[in-house]
């Protein structure tokens, strides 16, 4: 199994890097960037290569989807812990059941070994 990932992730890795080396002239270009506001004059970033854009806003949207799905991460831990706490003591209950019912069983089957003398 540890080669399999070893494999799979050279894969991923030479497919990013023909990704990359195919398209070197546009990723390595530089470019600035422009943000119109409503009010005031537009916002201008130096000259950046187009790569440092597409990492950056990668980025940003894997921390943004990261941080939205913490909170049901943290409802799933809490839900799986409450489960199994009720599982758990689902099984004690069961064993203490199991328990009576072996005593019950036991004294029954004592009770009618004995055999009662006509009187």
């Amino acid at each position: 199994m540890k080669k399999l990932k070893i494999v799979l992730w050279v894969i991923i890795i030479g497919f990013i890097a023909i990704i990359f080396f195919s398209n070197k002239d546009y990723l390595l270009a530089k470019q600035v960037l422009q943000i119109d506001l409503l009010y005031g004059e537009p916002f201008h970033t130096m000259e950046l290569p187009n790569a440092l854009f597409f990492l950056v806003f990668f980025l940003t949207g894997f921390l943004i989807a990261y941080f939205i799905s913490l909170s049901e991460r943290f409802k799933s831990k809490r839900t799986i812990k409450n489960l199994n706490a009720a599982a758990t003591s689902q099984l004690e209950e069961i064993a203490a059941l199991k328990k009576e019912v072996e005593s019950l069983q036991s004294g029954s089957s004592d009770h009618k070994a004995e055999p009662k003398e006509p009187t």
